[in-house]
């Protein structure tokens, strides 16, 4: 049986509440692998509530959250967030046909 690492959040640095904190993980190359912390935060609050699920939908409950981790963790290992070129007004890609 594998034990569950008790994790901790620094509530300055890595809580994600608003533009500017995301600003900052995805400028430190870290939005995905905070955002992993944050699922399993999530998963261990819920274990008494995911304990008394029945069998069938505990063990889907258990592969959801472990293959959000692993997806979260791929796109960290391997993926930048980048901003946007375009940050002001689209363009209309298509003219109106009275122009």
């Amino acid at each position: 049986m594998t034990t569950i690492k008790q994790y901790k959040i620094n509530k300055v640095a890595r809580q994600i509440k608003d533009a500017q904190s995301v600003r900052f993980h995805v400028e430190s190359d870290d939005y995905f692998g905070t955002t992993a912390t944050l699922i399993k935060l999530l998963q261990q609050y819920l274990q008494d509530a995911i304990s008394k699920a029945p069998a069938e939908e505990r063990e889907l409950i258990k592969k959801t959250f472990k293959n959000i981790e692993a997806d979260l963790l791929l796109l960290q290992n391997n993926y930048q967030i980048k901003a946007k070129k375009n940050q002001g007004k689209a363009e209309p890609k298509a003219r109106l046909n009275n122009q």
